[in-house]
């Protein structure tokens, strides 16, 4: 059987193959869009470059990172020794820090397992609906869902994995007043960075329908809005 040709794609940051895996979620857009554009609904692209995405979305959460800096400050003071790691390893306290350096990575599929969950809980098709894979391009586990959501489900399950992950160590660290646990908190706030500008970019679409669908992005960095105007 001879092979598939590739599709080639024009991205906000230029011309590109599709690897086998966005080809199928192409195909499934194509299906879903079908059926929404049979029941009124308008496609309309939103889209972002990677460039402005990482300059953006990092900006977008240094607020969030500067307000648990202070607060971890203020209730701790600025030792950024945490007493545990004296009492314990002494000198050695550098294992607290390669400790937090595993944790952090442990986190970043553990994040990605987050949005999944959210995902087949409020999907059509539960788990079915579910794509976990790898960008070798950043070198990042990715989650996406291949059924549309509304609004404000869309938002809940972007922000889960920052606001378990990310803003739930900080409250640990300050709780505890340990600064790798800080650490680790920081790195997950900006491992959400994308997350975060999907969300801005949606809460400042003006949509003039009440009955709006979001979808993943098959392939390109941001969603398709699906809205029914009437």
């Amino acid at each position: 059987m001879e092979e598939e040709k590739q599709i080639k794609v024009q991205t906000k940051d230029g011309e590109r193959l599709l690897s086998e895996a966005e080809t199928i979620r192409v195909r499934n857009l194509n299906r879903r869009q079908a059926e929404l554009e049979s029941d009124g609904f308008v496609r309309k692209d939103k889209l972002i470059s990677v460039k402005t995405a990482n300059i953006v979305g990092n900006l977008s959460l240094l607020p969030l990172i500067i307000l648990m800096v202070a607060i971890y400050i203020i209730r701790n003071g600025m030792n950024f020794m945490p007493k545990p790691a004296m009492q314990m390893y002494g000198k050695f306290a550098f294992l607290w820090l390669i400790l937090a350096i595993v944790v952090i990575v442990v986190f970043f599929p553990i994040h990605e397992l987050i949005h999944g969950i959210w995902y087949s809980l409020v999907s059509k098709n539960g788990w079915k609906d579910v794509a976990f894979g790898f960008a070798k391009e950043t070198l990042t586990p990715y989650c996406t869902c291949l059924s549309p959501m509304k609004k404000p489900l869309f938002i809940i399950g972007a922000l889960l994995p920052m606001t378990i992950l990310g803003v739930g160590s900080c409250v640990a660290a300050i709780l505890t007043a340990n600064p790798f646990i800080l650490l680790v908190g920081i790195t997950h706030i900006l491992g959400g960075a994308g997350d975060i500008l999907i969300v801005i970019m949606i809460l400042r679409e003006k949509l003039k329908g009440r009955n709006v669908m979001i979808f993943d992005h098959p392939y390109d960095i941001g969603f398709i809005v699906f809205e029914k105007t009437v």
